[in-house]
């Protein structure tokens, strides 16, 4: 990501933050790996937990809105998501 972006990313990460927390999400993490690359980690009570919580900020209107910003300052083919992994 351009270091330009930076700051507006971030920025969009707390709001997104604050959508999945009002949802019942246990935590939300982001780490700079490089430049390039930046990780996002949600935390769940189960499997059960994570798919009411996503269902629940996929309808929240906010959300769109944050998405499309979020896209407007990363290139799309560069976006990787994952589903639910349980981790130890």
């Amino acid at each position: 990501m351009p270091e330009n972006k930076i700051d507006r990313y971030l920025d969009i990460q707390r709001r997104v933050r604050k959508i999945y927390f009002r949802h019942g999400c246990l935590g939300y993490e982001v780490f700079k790996g490089d430049n390039e690359h930046w990780l996002e980690i949600n935390k769940f009570e189960d499997k059960e937990h994570y798919e009411t919580v996503k269902n629940s900020v996929d309808v929240d209107p906010e959300i769109e809105i944050l998405w499309n910003e979020f896209c407007s300052i990363v290139e799309k083919e560069k976006i990787v998501t994952r589903k639910y992994e349980k981790r130890l």
